[in-house]
Formats: C-alpha cells, sequence, structure tokens
C-alpha cells in the first residue's frame, strides 16, 4: 500500500506533500567551464605558434583545476570548435565560464560557444606569459601575448548586449589571478543555494521590531530563500519525546567543553532538551535554517531558553537567528556558504571613542569558535528573562581578534540592500554581561560611522563573521540584483 501523504502542517508520520522529502545534500561547488581560444589564422602565419599557445592554454587549464572544478574541451581556433566547446559546457552543466584568450580571437566566437550556456557567469581573464614585454619580442611574440586585444573587444561587445561579467588580471604563473576566479566561482554556489533552501520561522517578528518585518514573497524572489512557518506544537511534540538520557550525555558533554557559572545541572538539561528537539524539527521537515521567536513563546512552552539550542545546531552547521530576523538569517547563510564559518547575529550596542570601535551585543547564539578564548568560554545564566524556569543557560564570552565582515539585508521601500561593512575585532576584557560580545574598531572615526550607518535605516541587528568578505559580499548583491552599501 503506498504512504499516505500529507500536509507537514498535520505533523502526522508519513510522507509530506508540501515539504521536500529527499535529502538534498551538502551544497554542491560551482562548475567552472574554460573556454581558452586561439586564432586559426596565425598557425599558417606563423607554425610554431599553435602548439605553443596550446601549451600556454594547457598551463591555464592544469593551474585552474587545482583551485575549482574544471570542465576544459580543449583550445578553440574555430567556428566549429566553438560550437563543439559550447555544447561540451552545456552538457556539463557549468555554471560560470573562464574566457582565456592565448592570441587575439575576434569575439564572434566566444560569442557563438556562450549562446550554449546563457546563464552561466562570465569571467574574461586577460592573462599572458610574463610580467612586461621584452625587448627581443618579435611579432610572433606579441601574438602570443595578445589576449588584452580580444579581452577588451569581448567587453565592449558584452556591455553592447547587456550581459554581465567580470573581469580578472595577471599572468599565466601567477597564483593570484586563480584565487580571484575561484572566489568569483564561490560566490557564484552561495548566491544559487540559497535558491534551494528553505527556512523554518516558529513563531513570529517580536512584536514592535518593524525593522525587521518582511514579505515572504519579496524574500523568495530576490534572495532566494523560501521560508517555512512551522507550528510550536511542532517542536513541542518533539521536545516532548527527547529521552532523559539523550539529553543527560549531551549537557556532560557541554560541561565537560566549559566552564559554569551561576547555572544548574538542572538549568543545562532544560536548554539541552530543547536544543535536541530543535535539532530534530530541522532534520524533520529538511531545514537548511531556522528563526525563532523566544520571548514568551518557545520559552514559556518549554520552560528553558532556545539560545543554547541554537547553537548546537550551529557547531554542526545548521544557521539560525531569534527575533523572526529572518533578514539576519539569509546573511548568515550567506555568510556559511562563503566561508564554512559559523557568524554571529549581534545588536548595534554603544561606540566607544578611545578604542574608535563599536560594541557589539550578542543574542547568545554562535559557535564557541568565534571566541577570542575557546578554553575561557563559560556556561552562564540567560541575562533575560522571559518566562523560563530557572536561570536559563547561556554563553559568556567575546569574540577573539583579527579582522570581520558585518552584513544584513535591509528591506527598503525600494526592495533589499545588502549592508556591508568591514572591521577588526580587537582584544578587550571579557565583561561579567552573561553574554557575547565584541569589540570592533573601524576605519572611520566611530562617530562619523554610526551616522553613516544610521542614516541608511538598518536594522537593530548585525551580523558579523571572522573573514574578510567584502568583495564576496558586493558580487554576492550584484548576483542576486539587489543594492549594496559599503561601510568602513
Amino acid at each position: 500500500m503506498d504512504q499516505e501523504i500529507t500536509s507537514f502542517d498535520a505533523a502526522e508520520p508519513g510522507a509530506f506533500g508540501d515539504i521536500l522529502n529527499v535529502d538534498r545534500g551538502p551544497a554542491v561547488p560551482a562548475k567552472v567551464g574554460l573556454l581558452a581560444v586561439g586564432y586559426f589564422e596565425y598557425w599558417r602565419m606563423y607554425p610554431s605558434l599553435r602548439a605553443t599557445v596550446e601549451t600556454d592554454l594547457a598551463k591555464v587549464a592544469e593551474r585552474l583545476a587545482a583551485k575549482v572544478d574544471v570542465v576544459y574541451p580543449g583550445m578553440v581556433d574555430n567556428l566549429d570548435r566553438a560550437e563543439e566547446a559550447g555544447r561540451a559546457l552545456a552538457e556539463a552543466g557549468v555554471d560560470v565560464v573562464v574566457v582565456v584568450e592565448g592570441t587575439y580571437l575576434p569575439d564572434y566566437m566566444v560569442l557563438h560557444a556562450l549562446e550554449h550556456v546563457p546563464h552561466a557567469r562570465v569571467v574574461l581573464f586577460n592573462t599572458q606569459t610574463g610580467a612586461g614585454v621584452r625587448p627581443s619580442d618579435d611579432y610572433e611574440a606579441t601574438m602570443r601575448n595578445s589576449a588584452l586585444i580580444g579581452v577588451t573587444q569581448l567587453s565592449g561587445s558584452f556591455t553592447k548586449a547587456r550581459r554581465d561579467y567580470d573581469v580578472v588580471v595577471g599572468e599565466i604563473a601567477e597564483d593570484r589571478g586563480y584565487e580571484e576566479i575561484a572566489r568569483i566561482a564561490r560566490v557564484r554556489a552561495a548566491v544559487a543555494r540559497l535558491r534551494a533552501c528553505n527556512l523554518g520561522l516558529i513563531g513570529h517578528v517580536f512584536r514592535g521590531m518593524y525593522d525587521l518585518e518582511f514579505d515572504r514573497g519579496s524574500v523568495r524572489g530576490c534572495l532566494g530563500p523560501e521560508v517555512i512557518s512551522v507550528q510550536a506544537d511542532h517542536l513541542v511534540d518533539l521536545w516532548q519525546d527527547v529521552a532523559p538520557d539523550n539529553v543527560r550525555a549531551r549537557a556532560a558533554q557541554l560541561t565537560d567543553r566549559f566552564a559554569v557559572r551561576g547555572v544548574t545541572a538542572t538549568d543545562i538539561e532544560r536548554s539541552v532538551r530543547l536544543g535536541i528537539a530543535m535539532e530534530r524539527l530541522s532534520a524533520r521537515y529538511k531545514l537548511d535554517g531556522l528563526c525563532f521567536l523566544g520571548q514568551h513563546y518557545l520559552e514559556k512552552m518549554t520552560g528553558a531558553p532556545a539560545r543554547i539550542g541554537a547553537s548546537m545546531m550551529m557547531e554542526d552547521g545548521v544557521m539560525v537567528a531569534c527575533e523572526g530576523d529572518v533578514g539576519g538569517l539569509v546573511m548568515m547563510q550567506l555568510m556559511h556558504d562563503l566561508t564554512g564559518r559559523a557568524p554571529v547575529q549581534m545588536e548595534w550596542g554603544q561606540f566607544d571613542v578611545n578604542n574608535n570601535a563599536l560594541f557589539l551585543l550578542g543574542h547568545g547564539i554562535a559557535s564557541p569558535d568565534a571566541a577570542a578564548d575557546p578554553t575561557g568560554v563559560t556556561l552562564t545564566r540567560a541575562p533575560e528573562e522571559w518566562g523560563f524556569e530557572g536561570a536559563g543557560v547561556n554563553w559568556e564570552f567575546i569574540l577573539r581578534p583579527g579582522p570581520v565582515t558585518l552584513g544584513h539585508f535591509i528591506s527598503t521601500p525600494d526592495g533589499w540592500r545588502m549592508l556591508i561593512s568591514e572591521g577588526e575585532s580587537i582584544e578587550f576584557s571579557c565583561l561579567p554581561c552573561d553574554e557575547i560580545h565584541g569589540m570592533v574598531r573601524v576605519q572611520s572615526p566611530v562617530c562619523d560611522y554610526l551616522k553613516q550607518l544610521i542614516k541608511l535605516g538598518v536594522t537593530h541587528h548585525a551580523i558579523v563573521i571572522h573573514e574578510e568578505l567584502v568583495p564576496e559580499l558586493e558580487l554576492a548583491a550584484e548576483l542576486m540584483g539587489v543594492d549594496s552599501v559599503v561601510l568602513r
């Protein structure tokens, strides 16, 4: 007998008709096609040039393959080869096409091949065999390094056709250009991944936080993920089924790893029990991320704050945000897919003129890897009581020093805007505040920085990651079709 299919809202065991039941597996890296070209007319003029150029282009393919998954159909030097290469790239399903010119080639041949992959991101890689021009170079040598002629011609043709493209410039033997291409491919894959994301929402946006309110159709159409409302009862049912032995084992893992201050074993077990239920909910509904309302909602129903549970999920690579901050959750997902690291959801706290820095305060949702000293992370009481029993449990630590990127998605009357900012998390005393916090230095005078920030109409949340991601996020915004603004 066929298995009965129900709506996930019914919360019945079995297959769901409105939720994917298959596991989509991990994110797939972008597949990069290499369209490497030379001009057949030159082969008869300079008989040794073809073999030389083919060797140059093979070196490009080899170095690129060390960075990304490459499809290379061989050198294209005439229109028939352009047709063959275009078909090969289309059949392979490439996401990005890197165009490299071993000699100048009229643009129509490259454009013909690209007609087969109209949705692929194009990278014009202007490269040559050395850093400069040698006094001994003859005409054949200049043709071997004539890529710039063809690349500039292509740029003009792309502009006329309104086709977007990226540009990378560097020597064949220089690693920097290949790293830049790999970054472009990584961004392309992360943006594509957003289109496949299901983000669960338990509850709603916290009452009165209009800055975090969102339109699901706009999130889906512009940012990518689908936002699925999950009834709190579904979580509570799973919470009630968590076995005490599982709770005690997971709680012991936490207390073995971290110091404890001001909380009891019962407090920790209550939070861990909710955390296990959150993990099971995510797995059951194939959620890529989770956004929850804790205050007077989950905390009252389960008797525990959800912060430790959220961090448990973050350590396993599932992004979690609170207070209904779906825009922030999308940014967390994007940052995580770009880096493999878990970012931190924080709030703009205070300014510190002496350090030209911003004091940021967290929501207890972070991987302990973000701490300045993971061995100094402390399990403390939850600093705000919203209906739970006992002291609750939270993290206390300060962000580790190093470059950071801050970001968020801002909903405006004219559409979404991506906020991007760079700074440096600096050494500072860990405050006895029962919370995650950090001190981030900025380049501009901090009060001027805040004037610009507030004038932009940002949310009161900021997503922070220990990585320099400004170029990647700017490209991601471009690929998503949303405006971006960078503060420093």
